[in-house]
């Protein structure tokens, strides 16, 4: 894997680098095969290294299921960020965030940004993961709110909506294909455009 093999870093980026290229195999196995139907000789394999190796980089399948939720957090915070910073109305900002989270979701960091098996993190990781959601989830709420209150998006249950909006983006990386019909850019630009005409009154269309 020709992330493994780095010339010319210096030992915390080579370390830094041969972790990462540890946890986007795992999560691109844990995608094709599911977390359970993964093992660590697997991943190792993969990497054309021994399994004792690996161990110095993650110490467990939990640990590296951690960091996929992290990643797509971290991801997440991001779009969401951007969107508080560009947009002005709350449907600008909704579609502003969808379109930069989908964009990230099916770029290069997309592949570790698992989003599911949330009974599978050790009690320690999932309270933290959890945590970081019901964060997050209170921002995209407050976003849909200001739409409603500035009647850019139609009266709706806000936490409903949230649902919606999030439990469509975060089944993008697993049917989203780089060699399929069409791009990120293009998947997300459509997302947007429904969007837009699920949530704007009917008279803004």
């Amino acid at each position: 894997m020709a992330r493994w093999k780095a010339e010319n870093l210096g030992s915390d980026q080579l370390y830094k680098r041969k972790r990462d290229a540890v946890i986007r195999q795992a999560a691109r196995a844990f995608g094709e095969h599911g977390f359970h139907g993964t093992s660590l000789d697997e991943i190792a394999k993969a990497l054309s290294v021994t399994k004792a190796a690996l161990y110095y980089y993650v110490r467990s399948k939990q640990e590296i299921l951690f960091e996929c939720h992290t990643i797509a957090l971290d991801l997440g915070d991001a779009a969401l960020q951007e969107a508080m910073r560009t947009g002005r109305t709350g449907l600008e900002r909704l579609s502003i965030f969808v379109k930069i989270y989908i964009e990230m979701l099916t770029g290069e960091l997309g592949s570790c940004a698992l989003l599911t098996d949330l009974s599978s993190l050790t009690a320690d990781h999932r309270r933290k993961i959890i945590g970081r959601r019901d964060h997050f989830d209170i921002r995209l709420r407050a976003i849909i709110e200001q739409g409603i209150a500035d009647e850019s998006i139609a009266g709706r249950d806000t936490k409903l909506t949230g649902f919606l909006i999030m439990g469509a983006v975060n089944w993008v990386p697993r049917w989203f294909s780089g060699d399929g019909p069409r791009s990120g850019t293009e998947v997300a630009e459509e997302f947007v455009q429904m969007l837009a005409m699920g949530l704007a009154p009917r008279s803004k269309l």
